[in-house]
């Protein structure tokens, strides 16, 4: 699945160039070019394909949910170095730190910010609870899951 990770950070990448008014970079810009016309020619069935974003087959996760996942995942660990470093178990006064920020951001913000296609947030501790929420389908993850995804 990390070609299909790659694929997906790679548009977002071309999608953040695409905004902020910069030129695409030439390293995302070849396979993004090289996936549109191997679509047009006939070579993938669909766009989605050509850009390597297609899940590797039934019950898998597509790149858009990888990536999700993937960038949920980096986000807890910044979050982590912002609050106590005690993360061992579900009583650990960090995962309690983390649990906290993420049900008071899940409770207040996150309903108004669900549905944005960017985060609302230019950094810091919203922007990481907004990944977070957005890449755990919208949930603050229980005390026992954080204890359990440190412990790893």
């Amino acid at each position: 699945m990390s070609g299909a990770i790659d694929s997906a950070a790679r548009l977002r990448r071309i999608s953040a160039a695409l905004r902020e008014g910069r030129p695409i970079d030439p390293v995302d810009a070849m396979p993004l070019g090289e996936a549109i016309d191997a679509f047009f020619a006939g070579h993938a069935p669909t766009l989605d394909a050509a850009l390597g974003l297609k899940a590797a087959g039934p019950g898998q996760a597509d790149a858009r949910r990888a990536w999700l996942i993937g960038e949920r995942d980096k986000a807890l660990r910044e979050l982590a170095g912002h609050v106590a470093a005690d993360r061992d178990g579900a009583g650990a006064e960090g995962v309690w730190d983390m649990f906290e920020h993420l049900e008071a951001y899940a409770a207040g913000e996150w309903p108004e910010h669900r549905t944005a296609a960017v985060c609302p947030h230019p950094e810091g501790g919203k922007a990481l609870a907004w990944t977070i929420l957005r890449g755990n389908g919208g949930k603050a993850p229980t005390r026992r899951w954080l204890a359990d995804f440190f412990s790893t």
